[in-house]
């Protein structure tokens, strides 16, 4: 039976299924952070690339944070909600610098950049590499790591703040490891 899920054919479908998606994910989120850009340059025209790049990552954290906080109060049913979402931002901010230095993520060079950023950032660093399965890997450990499994099951209001510093963690990391790839900009904390 062709176009089965254990069909060799149905498997490399989806791969390019998956590729195509993210890189229309990352033209569109070019396009926005071309606008926010804009806008910080606007409210600060001598803002240098490292400062609107540093300006961008604190929003996407901000975003991140509130909304781990918002899933993580729904606990356990906040779980696929809140890794969709932070991956999701993840890539917004990693295009969002590299759109910061003027770096454009275009084609299968740009599809590849942001998931060794995002890759290194959660300690994965020959992500593109690696091959599919390693990306299903990555879900699941981001899944366990800010998904809370048990514990936002029990305990839904102690989730929410520790989910929602999780994400900010985790977006520092990934902000942390763009601003090194594409600005040459070390973060010391």
């Amino acid at each position: 039976m062709t176009g089965a899920p254990g069909d060799d054919s149905w498997g490399q479908r989806a791969s390019v299924e998956a590729q195509r998606r993210l890189r229309d994910l990352i033209a569109q989120e070019r396009k926005r952070a071309r606008f926010h850009i804009d806008i910080i340059q606007r409210m600060e025209p001598d803002a240098s690339s490292d400062r609107v790049a540093h300006v961008v990552l604190e929003r996407w954290t901000k975003v991140a944070t509130v909304e781990g906080g918002v899933t993580g109060a729904a606990g356990l049913f906040g779980v696929p909600l809140n890794v969709l979402l932070f991956t999701y931002f993840q890539v917004a901010v990693v295009v969002s610098i590299a759109e910061a230095y003027g770096i454009a993520l275009d084609g299968k060079a740009g599809e590849e950049a942001v998931l060794d950023v995002i890759g290194r950032a959660h300690g994965v660093p020959d992500l593109v590499r690696a091959g599919p399965q390693v990306l299903g890997a990555l879900a699941r450990m981001l899944a366990m790591r800010h998904g809370l499994g048990a514990m936002g099951r029990l305990v839904p209001v102690l989730a929410a703040p520790i989910s929602a510093v999780l994400n900010r963690k985790g977006m520092h990391r990934t902000g942390r490891e763009a601003l090194h790839r594409f600005g040459n900009v070390v973060m010391i904390q």
